[in-house]
This record gives structure tokens, C-alpha cells and sequence, in this order.
């Protein structure tokens, strides 16, 4: 898989918090926004595409999108670790919602397999985005595991064997930051990310969102849940973040 892909924006910039298989609140956002690829208007999705919701193989499909982009989530691992039959992957999979996958035909489930899966394993661990006004937005599913964002690119070039799996497992499941964020108004160090205008990540459901300690931004918003919704946040001189339900 690639560490990381470095973008530059030339349109407008939108980051969406986690779909799991939420579609429909997605194209809603997008199409009263009126998100424009050919004009370099960019949506980065915070992985976990699929699962638990309704539409996940419509999620999948966003990846052939002009203007859209990922990063890997859990949910992507979890999938690549069961259709790789991996030791207790599907058992993993299929409780945190992969059972999607055997309601799909044999056809279907074979697509999933040579086409879909192949894109997931080349998405990045996170997307390092400079936007039309030159913000510096580094964009991770979890938690950037360091407090300097050069640190963390860094480590994704050097680490490796145990140490690497090590600094992925954080980046993708951690929720301590989080965590101590909801917890205290101190050590406001924790929730500074050094090198960056802001931080974004998903991962842990929290509400109400966007959830932010310094330049730490949280916007998984339970999309798939009860009184859930998707949160897509809009990067400019200022933030805006439009929301939509099922």
C-alpha cells in the first residue's frame, strides 16, 4: 500500500467523515454544494467505506469518481484481511458489518474480489492536501500518532517489519487523542499537531460534530447509526460543514 499521496487543490476543498455504506447523504451534500470536479473542486473520504450501512458497494464506487479520493480506514483492513483469508479475518469482518459481502451474488462477490479489492489496498494511510489558498491538511482515518506531521510521514517511509505495523495499527484504530480530547481542557499540547493548519480525522462517532481541540478536527458523525448523520466538512479561510442523514 502507499504510505501516503501529497494533493494540491485547485477548486474548493471538502473532507466527508466515514460512510459505511451511507451513500445517499453523500451525493445529497455534493449535489447542494454543487461539488464540481472539472473545476478542481476535491472531496477526500476518511475511509471506512463500507459496512453496516446500506449502499456499500455504491461507496466502493466512488473511487472511480473524478474528484474523489481516500484514505484506508479499519473497515478497508478488516476487509482485505478476510477476503485474504487471513487468520480470523472473515470472523473479524463479519462482526463489524462485512456480511454485506455474502449477500451479493457470486458475480458480484467475484467483482469485489479482482476489481474493488485491488483499489482498496493501493489507497494511502493518509493524504497530506494543500489547498487553493495553501492551507497544509493532513488527513488520517484515526489518529496521527505523533504531535509533528513530518514525524508521521517520515515514519511512513522508514518504518519497518514490526515497528511499521505497529505505527498503522495506531493510525488506523487509535482513540486515546480522542479520548483525552473529550476529557479535559488541558494539555492542550496533545491536540496541536505541529506542521499542519488542521488535522482531520474520523474513526471514533462523536456528536456534536465537527468535534475540535486545537487543530484537531473530528468528523465521523454516526452516519450509519441512529440519529446519525454524515458530516462533510468544507476547507477554506473559514470551515463550513454541511450534514445530511440517511
Amino acid at each position: 500500500m502507499p504510505s501516503y499521496q501529497t494533493l494540491q487543490v485547485l477548486g474548493r476543498t471538502f473532507v466527508a467523515g466515514d460512510l459505511h455504506g451511507c451513500l445517499s447523504p453523500l451525493q445529497s451534500i455534493l449535489k447542494q454544494v454543487h461539488f464540481s470536479a472539472e473545476n478542481g473542486d476535491v472531496c477526500v473520504l476518511l475511509g471506512d467505506l463500507t459496512d453496516r450501512g446500506p449502499d456499500s458497494l455504491g461507496c466502493l464506487a466512488l473511487l472511480d469518481q473524478p474528484g474523489i479520493y481516500s484514505i484506508q480506514g479499519n473497515h478497508e483492513q478488516m476487509c482485505s484481511a478476510a477476503l485474504h483469508n487471513q487468520s480470523l479475518g472473515m470472523y473479524c469482518w463479519l462482526g463489524n458489518g462485512g456480511n454485506w459481502f455474502h449477500e451479493l451474488s457470486m458475480e458480484a462477490q467475484q467483482q469485489v474480489r479482482e476489481y474493488w479489492l485491488p483499489k482498496i489496498e493501493r489507497l494511502p494511510l493518509v493524504i497530506d492536501l494543500f489547498t487553493a489558498e495553501q492551507l497544509h491538511i493532513g488527513i488520517c482515518h484515526a489518529d496521527p500518532v505523533f504531535n509533528d506531521w513530518q514525524t508521521l510521514l517520515t515514519a511512513l517511509d522508514t518504518y519497518q517489519a514490526e515497528e511499521r505495523a505497529t505505527l498503522i495499527e495506531k493510525l488506523i484504530w487509535s482513540r486515546e487523542r480522542i479520548s483525552l480530547a473529550t476529557k479535559t481542557n488541558f494539555l492542550t499540547g496533545a491536540f496541536q499537531i505541529n506542521g499542519l493548519d488542521w488535522c482531520i480525522m474520523g474513526h471514533t462517532p462523536i456528536r456534536p460534530t465537527p468535534f475540535r481541540k486545537g487543530n484537531c478536527i473530528w468528523i465521523d458523525s454516526g452516519a450509519v447509526f441512529p440519529n446519525g448523520y454524515l458530516s462533510v466538512l468544507e476547507i477554506g479561510r473559514e470551515l463550513h460543514c454541511h450534514q445530511a442523514r440517511l
